[in-house]
């Protein structure tokens, strides 16, 4: 009678075994690839944001399509960087958005650092003036200082002056006190937002938001490519480094 010697066992067992645990490896990592990709993906779509209300462009393009940005209006005054750069970054903001303050704090300051300085970027800021009669006379406001050569200035400050929803922080009598510590001409300054001169460019930037399918801000385009929320500068790099 024949017998089996303890070694060779063994060796048909591990025979056996190896494309058993080869196999559930691949299936292992093939779960832990596409946890990633999820936690990815829900990270992004999570990404802090305010809602724009709903109905003023029913047939709006939903906003994870790429858009034509040469389509929208855009005014030198309220562009950082080179009309030459060869990747034009839209923000559509409202000033009294928490969520857009803390990403201008955060991913944007450090864009206008790394990449403005390099001439790789542009960003063009466009209103989407929601959340209440303060984010349009804070809007208007921020567009009779670009009449004056300081959007940006006062974009800035304005973002630093956040205090609550139309809780008084954005009044007309305060965003003409904002005015004067920038130094502004305030005999033309003061009229241009009591006379909401500016009106028309807020509510036609407004009315561009939605037409372009945006449901809420901050909402970036990236050479088109939406980017939704507030999120960190790994998120604007990665779309960047595709458009390049």
């Amino acid at each position: 009678m024949q017998t089996t010697s303890p070694t060779s066992r063994r060796s048909r067992i591990l025979n056996w075994l190896t494309p058993v645990v080869l196999v559930m490896a691949i299936v292992l990592l093939s779960a832990v690839v596409a946890r990633s990709v999820a936690l990815a993906t829900l990270q992004e779509a999570l990404a802090p944001q305010a809602v724009l209300p709903v109905g003023a462009a029913d047939n709006a393009a939903p906003a994870q399509v790429i858009t034509n940005t040469s389509r929208l209006t855009i005014r030198p005054a309220n562009r950082l960087g080179s009309a030459d750069a060869p990747i034009t970054i839209v923000e559509f903001s409202d000033f009294q958005c928490p969520f857009c303050g803390k990403v201008e704090r955060e991913a944007i300051a450090q864009l206008r650092d790394q990449y403005i300085r390099d001439g790789k970027i542009s960003i063009v800021y466009k209103h989407a003036a929601v959340l209440g009669d303060e984010s349009t006379w804070a809007a208007q406001a921020a567009e009779c200082a670009a009449d004056q050569g300081q959007f940006w200035a006062y974009h800035d400050l304005l973002f630093t002056k956040q205090d609550g929803e139309n809780q008084g922080a954005f009044t007309k009598e305060k965003l003409v006190g904002f005015a004067s510590e920038l130094k502004l001409d305030l005999t033309r300054f003061a009229p241009c937002l009591n006379n909401d001169e500016t009106l028309v460019r807020v509510q036609t930037d407004t009315q561009e938001a939605h037409a372009t399918g945006i449901r809420g801000t901050p909402t970036f385009l990236i050479n088109g490519q939406p980017l939704v929320g507030a999120q960190p500068l790994a998120a604007f790099e990665k779309l960047i480094a595709a458009a390049q």
